[in-house]
């Protein structure tokens, strides 16, 4: 049985979503199923993203649903997500806003499993990722960045704070590694991170590009994982292939590394067995 559906949105703040802003291929059953929102970047859309990561293969065969906000160009000329003002990316505000409303309307026709709601985006759409990480921790199990711009939150007083992924070429010219630093920095202090916990790996997973790094926390539960990719620019990191492990499509937001990002991430999330 497929688990898939497609929302394109093209949003002005508070914007809701229409019959026609949704795509389902078959009925989900009376199961709750875990829900994952990927967010594009500049100049992607929901359609190319979806493509680029291969998140659709792992929906139908892990049976989760996906939904995928497009940002509308007259909102951003570069269909950036307006991650960086404030009005639209503060709760309940905005973009934010938009957004949230996206999940609750998945909430209100499907039976979605509430300790399994989870965000991810790359660049801009990162940032806005960020962005809503910060704005209802309590409302997201996990998120991960990818090549996403810092955007300085003010911590909130949330006692249950989402685990965090954070992925970024050390190469990146666009959005320059340090952001994935101030990230890191950001959710280590909401987290209240014991950073002589800290695990590094060289060639994570074998891989001799990647170098990852494990926070935990005072009761030794890991919360952060940053995994930098050495001489990689701003990139999405795929693996294309027809295993469930392998995905990904090669365009000019893509580069095959030999990591599957997108399962990478499916595993973090715990969506994989």
């Amino acid at each position: 049985m497929k688990i898939l559906i497609f929302i394109w949105l093209s949003f002005l703040s508070y914007s809701a979503i229409s019959q026609n802003d949704l795509y389902r291929i078959e009925d989900l059953g009376s199961n709750s199923v875990p829900l994952v929102l990927v967010l594009h970047g500049c100049t992607q859309s929901a359609d190319m993203i979806s493509r680029e990561t291969g998140w659709n293969k792992l929906a139908d065969s892990l049976k989760f649903i996906v939904v995928y906000p497009e940002q509308k160009q007259i909102n951003n000329g570069a269909k950036c997500f307006n991650f960086f003002v404030g009005f639209d990316a503060k709760k309940d505000k905005g973009e934010v806003a938009s957004i949230r409303q996206m999940i609750d309307y998945c909430f209100e026709r499907y039976r979605i499993d509430s300790s399994k709601v989870f965000i991810t985006g790359m660049s801009a759409g990162g940032g806005m990722s960020n962005a809503m990480l910060n704005a209802y921790p309590s409302l997201f199990n996990s998120g991960a960045l990818l090549a996403a711009p810092s955007n300085v939150f003010k911590l909130n007083s949330d006692s249950i704070q989402p685990r965090i992924a954070i992925l970024h070429g050390d190469d990146d010219k666009v959005v320059t590694p340090r952001n994935a630093e101030k990230i890191a920095e950001q959710w280590i202090q909401k987290h209240q991170i014991d950073t002589a916990k800290t695990i590094v790996k060289q060639d994570y997973l074998d891989n001799p590009l990647l170098v990852s790094t494990h926070y935990y926390n005072a009761k030794n539960e890991l919360k952060l994982i940053t995994i930098i990719a050495k001489g990689i620019r701003h990139k999405l990191l795929i693996k294309p292939g027809n295993k469930l492990t392998k995905g990904g499509e090669m365009d000019i937001h893509t580069q095959d590394v030999n990591f599957h990002s997108t399962f990478w991430i499916a595993q973090f999330f715990g969506l994989v067995n």
